[in-house]
């Protein structure tokens, strides 16, 4: 049958075929280098949110030692934690366990308002799902959502790391949007 082929429907056939390899081959890399991105900034959330932790921590230490009232090591801690804020791209949101949202970049509107009944296009439960993940996963966890996204306010697929501070009863943590880094993949890729 290929025989009787031209050579001419021979040579496209040859280069359609490479094209579709091609293009599942670049597909496949793709999805391999998202997910270990994905993972690595997954992982990369902890260490913030530790040093974050030891913020508070230091501030609660100072209100235990009598250096502080505890409106001021709590104030203090909310003052530094706005300024990692500031500088950061995933933004940390620190709320307590009347659901009372003490700080976020992201969300200033509702600063100092009751979020516990926020929820996203899915009907989840934002701030209860973080506040879950944080107390009943060994004071830690992670939690997969859809949230407003930075640029725009459509929401968007999200992954945060969440910590419980029991003490003050505060659930604090970061996240960062999965459109992000799909973005800085294609540019890495789009650059090589």
């Amino acid at each position: 049958m290929l025989s009787t082929i031209s050579l001419k429907k021979k040579l496209l056939l040859i280069a359609v075929s490479l094209s579709l390899l091609f293009i599942v081959l670049s597909t496949r890399y793709f999805l391999y280098v998202r997910c270990n991105v994905i993972e690595q900034q997954q992982y990369g959330l902890e260490p913030n949110i530790k040093f974050i932790g030891s913020i508070i921590n230091n501030h609660y230490q100072g209100y235990l030692d009598g250096e502080l009232s505890l409106v001021e090591a709590q104030q203090k801690s909310i003052k530094e934690i706005h300024q990692i804020n500031l500088r950061s791209k995933n933004y940390v949101f620190v709320f307590n366990d009347d659901y009372l949202l003490l700080e976020s970049i992201n969300n200033v509107a509702m600063l100092n308002k009751n979020v516990k009944n926020e929820i996203n296009i899915s009907g989840v439960k934002l701030y209860q799902l973080l506040r879950t993940e944080a107390v009943y996963q060994h004071n830690s966890g992670y939690s997969s959502y859809f949230y407003y996204g930075n640029a725009n306010r459509e929401q968007q697929l999200k992954i945060s790391y969440s910590q419980y501070f029991s003490s003050w009863g505060w659930t604090y943590g970061e996240g960062v949007y999965i459109n992000e880094i799909d973005d800085s993949i294609i540019n890495m890729l789009i650059s090589n």
